[in-house]
């Protein structure tokens, strides 16, 4: 993904930013997109099933028209993020 991204819409610069999920108070976390449609679970009162491939969604809102544009990429190698990491430090 380039690191500057232009708005389809106005094509004025696009800023990062997350989605922030609002859970039981005080938890609060960034949106996932979990592979598949949502299945109950019989666990913890009957939420939805877990245990899916999920990713981090990353969201960027344009700085003139306010639109937003989400992606679900897969998070990186976390063996080749920490040989990187130790090159670096």
């Amino acid at each position: 993904m380039p690191n500057e991204l232009r708005c389809p819409k106005c094509t004025a610069d696009m800023k990062q930013g997350y989605v922030l999920e609002l859970g039981e108070a005080p938890l609060l976390s960034v949106s996932q997109w979990i592979a598949g449609p949502p299945e109950k679970s019989s666990f913890f009162g009957g939420g939805l099933k877990l245990n899916k491939e999920q990713y981090p969604i990353k969201s960027f809102r344009c700085v003139r028209c306010g639109y937003l544009e989400s992606y679900a990429l897969p998070p990186p190698n976390p063996s080749f993020k920490k040989l990187a990491d130790s090159l670096t430090n």
